[in-house]
């Protein structure tokens, strides 16, 4: 009865945070078949661990860290096997036009994207998932502090780069 309640709890988990998972891989890379990869091993890893991942407080900060080392993990065994990690080099079946976002949105995507991987990290997290900064700190392994900082870097170079395509305009 009880791993019954349990798995019913970790369905209700995978059905509300793996679409969430995959939009967080989204904005940091553009080969779905490594956001395929990446999401499955994170929802595998969080049902391996379900006993301790319950417990937690906030177990989406965890879900996230591990998403962002299961990514990491993914891209290395790509490039070990030879394979093309350059979203400018793989099919574009699919893509942030699946998303429906506009076209503005496609430039910020695509700035955001460009960030430097804590930056990104930091914008996403905050910007797609509305974590707070303590949150965030968790899933990167950093103070808050450093959150603020990589929020705060993350913004300027995107006004940097949104200014440079919009020819001055913010």
């Amino acid at each position: 009865m009880a791993r019954a309640r349990a798995l019913d709890e970790f369905d209700e988990f995978f059905l509300r945070w793996e679409p969430q998972v995959r939009r967080y891989l989204l904005w940091l890379e553009g080969d779905h078949a490594v956001i395929d990869d990446a999401a499955q091993e994170t929802m595998l890893a969080a049902h391996t661990y379900w006993d301790y991942v319950n417990q937690l407080q906030k177990p989406q900060a965890w879900l996230f860290k591990v998403a962002g080392q299961r990514l990491q993990r993914v891209q290395a065994s790509r490039q070990r096997h030879g394979l093309s990690t350059d979203p400018g080099e793989l099919p574009q079946s699919e893509g942030p036009d699946d998303l429906g976002l506009r076209e503005s949105e496609l430039v910020l995507f695509e700035a955001v994207r460009k960030l430097p991987d804590r930056q990104r990290t930091a914008i996403v997290l905050r910007w797609q998932l509305d974590l707070p900064n303590d949150e965030i700190a968790a899933v990167m392994g950093v103070s808050v502090n450093t959150v603020k900082t990589c929020l705060r870097l993350g913004r300027d170079t995107l006004g940097t780069v949104l200014s440079d395509v919009s020819g001055g305009e913010r």
